[in-house]
């Protein structure tokens, strides 16, 4: 199995859990206890506390987004469940960008991207990916809370899993040193260039929910497990925001594999690569991250990692299509 990771060269950490002991715990580069900015693996973090509201009885998923943003175009066909599932036909306009240049709160910068979504009403109900959807989420549960989305994040995990290498890519620098954060890099013109933290960071501030938080594997498993078979969320709450379809493949932040009961997740971004697979029961998992990116290697990684899971969930040939 290690030859196997090792083969796929890259620079980072690694942690492979098989029926729920840890089988590997290395670093090819860096440290195990190195945190890394996890980017759109954050989505499933964001989505289950979104289902921890519900959960409550603080929102449905049957609410419409014109309940708590009725500027937005087509807020009122929108659902909560498209948001999660992304497929709420959203995204912004032709050259628009998330966020504002200059960080001024999350609710300017929420107002800012409805000022420039844009709804394609044959969109509704087809899978469409778009970091607008899970913005919006953190936007709603401020709404329904009272507390910020950071507040709500450090509440759901990380004082009750007293997770040691995890922050916010805007904290101040005494925690992002102590969770052990690497500088991301892009290959570029024959080597390896540093990604600027203030761009960073801007980046971060835009991706409320959806790229904002840096964490070690280990942490990672952590959050993975409680959410996959913890107490934060019921198994009828995980079967309702992990529900088959439409789109079968993707809900609640992870990609779904029903065939072979399996979870997957992806992050990519201002030089950081994030790649976690685990079993629905989060007893066997495999995490692997890098700060040490190429353009064009993403999407081959992904292939390869799939057919690495699949080996080790027992699958013979490893060539098995795992999606995501």
């Amino acid at each position: 199995m290690r030859q196997k990771i090792d083969a796929l060269g890259i620079k980072g950490s690694v942690l492979v859990i098989k029926n729920g002991k840890t089988l590997l715990d290395y670093a090819t580069e860096n440290t195990t206890d190195t945190s890394y900015l996890i980017n759109s693996v954050q989505k499933s973090m964001t989505a289950a506390m979104v289902m921890h509201e519900v959960q409550k009885g603080n929102l449905s998923l049957h609410d419409h987004l014109s309940k708590f943003y009725p500027e937005i175009p087509g807020a009122k066909k929108i659902t909560i469940k498209n948001l999660l599932s992304m497929t709420a036909g959203l995204d912004l306009q032709p050259g628009a960008k998330l966020g504002q240049k200059h960080f001024v709160s999350d609710n300017s910068n929420i107002n800012h991207d409805a000022a420039k979504t844009m709804f394609t009403a044959n969109m509704l109900g087809k899978w469409h990916y778009s970091s607008l959807n899970y913005i919006y989420l953190c936007g709603i549960m401020t709404q329904i809370t009272g507390k910020s989305y950071e507040q709500l994040f450090r509440e759901s995990y990380i004082k009750p899993l007293q997770l040691k290498h995890t922050a916010f890519l805007w904290s101040k620098s005494e925690k992002i040193i102590t969770s052990g954060l690497v500088p991301g890099m892009v290959y570029r013109d024959g080597r390896y260039l540093v990604v600027k933290h203030k761009t960073a960071l801007r980046d971060a501030r835009n991706e409320l929910g959806a790229g904002s938080v840096v964490m070690s594997n280990e942490d990672i498993a952590k959050v993975m497990h409680y959410i996959l078979a913890g107490n934060i969320l019921t198994n009828k709450s995980r079967k309702q925001l992990y529900a088959a379809g439409p789109p079968v493949y993707y809900n609640g932040g992870l990609y779904n594999n029903v065939k072979y009961n399996l979870k997957t997740a992806n992050g990519a971004g201002e030089g950081y690569y994030t790649f976690v697979r685990s079993t629905d029961n989060g007893k066997t998992m495999m995490i692997i991250q890098s700060n040490r990116t190429n353009s064009g290697q993403f999407a081959i990684l992904k292939a390869e990692i799939n057919q690495i899971m699949a080996q080790l969930i027992g699958l013979k040939s490893g060539s098995e299509n795992i999606t995501g």
